[in-house]
């Protein structure tokens, strides 16, 4: 009877436990996120960029914007850090800061660090075309982004 009671007891304990349990509440936007292809949609163009090797980490309330590559020009492209928002189909990014670890990290001013990753505003707002477990795509005003999930 003592071994019932104490089970009884250790699994209200465990569950009780778990009901504590906090997400993050972004669902599938959640992980890391590759970018694929980019269609200009000026002039209905797309490129493959998997080899430039950027990423976009999304974990609670932050985004990372990071490449593991160097620019054609041999120089290296910061990691860049966003607040957003993801209400339904809109995703809005803003206090961009770069991640200069050897330095100090820095409000971004100048919207040019940031158009490497696809971005042409401080504050960027952009529509959700597709986003599940494994493919997302974005759209600006003039870019359309495909991501995939790893």
């Amino acid at each position: 009877m003592k071994r019932i009671v104490f089970m009884a007891t250790f699994c209200m304990a465990i569950l009780s436990a778990c009901s504590d349990f906090h997400t993050s509440g972004n669902g599938d936007f959640d992980g890391l996120w590759q970018l694929t292809t980019v269609d200009t949609l000026s002039t209905n163009t797309s490129a493959d960029v998997r080899h430039q090797e950027i990423f976009w980490g999304v974990q609670a309330r932050l985004l990372q914007m990071m490449t593991y590559c160097p620019k054609p020009d041999g120089s290296t492209q910061i990691s860049v850090f966003f607040r957003f928002n993801l209400n339904g189909n809109t995703l809005t990014l803003s206090d961009p800061v770069a991640d200069n670890r050897t330095i100090s990290d820095s409000i971004v001013t100048d919207v040019s660090t940031i158009q490497y990753y696809g971005l042409n505003h401080l504050s960027q707002t952009l529509k959700v075309l597709q986003l599940n477990s494994s493919r997302m795509t974005l759209e600006s005003e003039c870019l359309r982004m495909h991501f995939r999930k790893y």
